[in-house]
């Protein structure tokens, strides 16, 4: 898109600058409006499609807690782990240097 200002039209050149940036801003404005719109009915469109159980089914997928990923501990890991433990390391120390949880420092370190 170009922004079409006639410069000899303005008193002086700020008054050109914030010209060009205010028709700049609404031109990105318009833009963005239209694509979401696009989307917007795209959506909707894919909602009018979809059963009512499969929509309650989508929907509390998306409302509900996120998976997390459980931390990858090696051998090695535990092996490090429970030599700083052993030489009295403090847990919060432990963690931080594997980069894991302080639970997880607990449950490799157990008797």
């Amino acid at each position: 898109m170009k922004i079409e200002l006639d410069p000899s039209t303005f008193n002086t050149k700020d008054a050109y600058v914030r010209a060009a940036l205010s028709k700049a801003r609404d031109l990105a404005v318009q833009s963005w409006e239209d694509e979401h719109t696009e989307r917007k009915s795209l959506l909707e469109r894919e909602v009018a499609s979809l059963s009512k159980n499969e929509l309650a089914r989508r929907l509390l997928k998306l409302l509900s807690r996120p998976n997390r990923a459980r931390a990858q501990i090696s051998e090695a890991m535990r092996n490090k782990a429970a030599v700083m433990r052993k030489k009295g390391a403090p847990v919060r120390e432990i963690a931080a240097e594997l980069g894991i949880s302080i639970p997880s420092v607990y449950n490799i370190t157990k008797d």
